[in-house]
């Protein structure tokens, strides 16, 4: 992410062809009057709780609504990542910098969602509707255990893959030079050492 107040990571990755574009896209909400709205999403900071929604509304009772819909979001995180066997942590960082949990984020590639699935992995993953939380939380996670037991399990390697896909990490070998995918993987992997649940020196 070059700039991650304006800016999300996408993936477009088949798990066959093992290709995916590293190119960042803005994020757009829809309301629900159909139109679109820009979403700036400020870095995640250790000294910052999750708080995304405040930029939509600043009443009181979106802000309940909003810490509902995340807690909603986090239940489905633990259940995913312990269907996967992902540690917890790591799934809510990734769909924390995917989305920051907003289930209506929607990228100018088609990216969609928590975890920002595209519509081609989405299939290939076998979700079959993107838009719901469950299903997408489903096939990010299962999608993550893809990339780590296909680089031994090695976290920085496989959020690079999420973010810039397998071919471009097996091609560098290692980190693709793209600084997007590079500071994706460190925000990260701050926010685990944040959380105490991975060292961040990678």
């Amino acid at each position: 992410m070059v700039n991650r107040r304006f800016t999300f990571p996408i993936f477009a990755i088949l798990p066959l062809a093992g290709f995916c574009s590293g190119a960042h896209a803005n994020v757009f909400e829809r309301k629900q009057n159909g139109n679109l709205v820009e979403i700036s999403q400020p870095a995640w900071r250790a000294d910052a709780s999750p708080a995304v929604e405040r930029r939509y509304s600043p009443t009181a009772d979106s802000a309940s609504n909003s810490s509902q819909s995340q807690n909603t979001v986090r239940q489905h995180i633990q259940v995913a990542a312990t269907r996967f066997g992902i540690d917890y942590n790591l799934v809510d960082a990734v769909a924390w910098q995917e989305s920051r949990y907003n289930p209506r984020a929607l990228s100018t590639a088609g990216a969609m969602g928590v975890m920002q699935l595209m519509p081609g992995t989405a299939r290939q993953l076998g979700v079959r509707n993107p838009h719901d939380v469950e299903q997408n939380v489903v096939g990010g996670t299962a999608y993550l255990r893809q990339q780590l037991e296909r680089f031994g399990n090695n976290v920085p390697l496989a959020l690079a893959a999420y973010n810039a896909g397998p071919g471009a990490v097996i091609k560098y070998g290692g980190i693709p030079p793209y600084r997007e995918t590079q500071d994706y993987v460190r925000q990260i992997m701050q926010r685990l050492s944040a959380t105490s649940a991975y060292r961040a020196g990678y």
